[in-house]
């Protein structure tokens, strides 16, 4: 369902458009970048960026939105949360600022045999669901479910016509990953072998992953559950995520 490649390349921030009220794309490229090869969902590289708050270079990993074809040019989607180095640095970052990255790492392929799809994430996510959305077979069966913010933080996704994406708007108070945690433990998974794919907030990741495999019964080959992030946690890593 997944593998790895590592390499090191180096690039220039060609644009920076806000495409939505938390949610900057940062568009790369550069002959550094000529090596570079990113053709299967979720594939993620590990960003080095430098902190505008004191100086220092950061590394981060990110999920490549997309890698124009022909050309040594990406999109990559960075969630504007404004309290870690590499969202500051999306915060400021101007065309013309030198970078350097890692990968592509991880990538997802269709799980053989499986008749129903399940993804879900939170605002985190969001790039990587729409690359697979994007790759899915036309004949698939399934639903999407995304946690934002509100309807202005929803982007357009390209899917498959049996692919049904529901957006959660999270209620004013309540703490990220809570919405896409009860929506999807209380979810129907139809088919008689479905497959999962689920990120986000690692808290609510785990109660996610624990009900998909437990409760229905999911096996290892078809559940990734993966926690992007952690609050109160920098730099989180999950020690059970199996990329």
């Amino acid at each position: 369902m997944f593998r790895n490649r590592r390499t090191r390349h180096t690039a220039t921030v060609e644009a920076v458009a806000r495409i939505a009220p938390r949610m900057a794309r940062i568009t790369l490229s550069g002959t550094g970048m000529s090596a570079f090869r990113c053709d299967e969902p979720t594939q993620w590289i590990k960003l080095h960026v430098t902190d505008p708050a004191d100086g220092r270079t950061v590394g981060r990993a990110y999920t490549v939105r997309h890698q124009h074809p022909g050309e040594p040019r990406i999109d990559v989607d960075v969630v504007l949360h404004g309290n870690g180095p590499a969202a500051r640095w999306a915060e400021a970052v101007t065309p013309g600022e030198e970078v350097s990255f890692g990968g592509p790492r991880g990538s997802f392929r269709p799980v053989p045999g499986a008749d129903f799809y399940l993804l879900a994430g939170d605002e985190s996510a969001q790039p990587a669901v729409a690359t697979i959305a994007e790759q899915l077979p036309p004949d698939v069966r399934g639903r999407a479910y995304l946690e934002v913010a509100g309807p202005q933080d929803e982007l357009a996704l390209r899917t498959p016509p049996g692919l049904e994406v529901v957006w959660l708007h999270r209620p004013e108070g309540a703490a990220k990953g809570e919405a896409l945690r009860d929506a999807v433990c209380g979810a129907e998974v139809p088919g008689a072998r479905p497959a999962a794919w689920v990120a986000g907030e690692s808290t609510a990741i785990r109660a996610v992953r624990r009900h998909l495999a437990d409760a229905l019964g999911l096996p290892r080959d078809a559940l990734y559950a993966k926690g992007y992030w952690k609050r109160d946690e920098a730099d989180h890593r999950d020690p059970l995520a199996s990329d």
